[in-house]
């Protein structure tokens, strides 16, 4: 069994008592329920499994990052003073899973979760802008799940395996903002089109722009059992001289 996708949200329940009871007063009555670790919809027959943890001395720290600046001061000062998480944990599969993404985050919202961070890429949401992304177009779906990182050798993309695909790298020696930009054409070329490439084929995003050519490798920027790591692999982009 592959790792799963999981969402963590801080939220003001001081225990698990006060979480089942949030839970029973959400209008209407007895829709949702929490018993053990699995949370319910009665309307659906849906079930999601949830990790119920004391509050994260860091969290305030982890949303600021995953937030990338567009998380507001307020937000994460009530971040900073959660009393619990709940981490919803989900088949890894974003389209197959996106409505009932929808419904139970929505539930959380509803009872006091503070936002909302995607624990298996680290990007995190304020309620507004996850709900806006999660049910848009392809590319707000992409939004929602993908990040973007700076490592040491390579700018990359990690998330994708959200979507079935494998994650992309750029070298640093191409400037930044081209980077990302050649990043998200690419891996969106992927969730758009399924295109059936091989290594050794070339890929440029404007006729006039640099040229790459692909190398597919295994992942290895994270050990199996990490959230982040991306069992579909990872497509090199190596610059070609002009």
């Amino acid at each position: 069994m592959g790792n799963p996708l999981v969402l963590c949200i801080p939220g003001p329940w001081a225990d698990r008592g006060e979480f089942l009871a949030a839970v029973a007063r959400h209008e209407p009555p007895a829709r949702f329920l929490f018993a053990g670790q699995v949370l319910s919809d009665t309307n659906t027959q849906e079930r999601v499994e949830v990790d119920f943890q004391d509050p994260d001395p860091h969290l305030e720290e982890a949303f600021g990052i995953a937030g990338q600046g567009h998380l507001e001061p307020s937000l994460l000062s009530d971040v900073a003073r959660h009393k619990s998480v709940a981490y919803l944990i989900f088949p890894l599969d974003f389209p197959m899973e996106r409505d009932r993404i929808h419904r139970f985050t929505a539930l959380l919202r509803d009872i006091g979760g503070i936002a909302v961070k995607v624990e298996s890429s680290g990007i995190a949401h304020s309620w507004p802008q996850w709900f806006e992304l999660i049910a848009g177009t392809r590319l707000d779906q992409y939004s929602a799940c993908v990040t973007l990182i700076g490592g040491q050798s390579y700018y990359y993309s990690c998330g994708m395996h959200h979507f079935g695909m494998p994650d992309t790298a750029v070298s640093r020696s191409v400037r930044d903002t081209e980077a990302a930009y050649t990043l998200n054409v690419f891996n969106m070329y992927l969730l758009e089109e399924a295109p059936k490439l091989e290594d050794g084929h070339t890929f440029s995003i404007a006729q006039d722009a640099p040229k790459f050519r692909l190398r597919h490798t295994p992942d290895e920027r994270h050990p199996q059992d990490d959230l982040f790591h991306n069992p579909n692999g990872l497509w090199c982009l190596d610059l070609l001289a002009n």
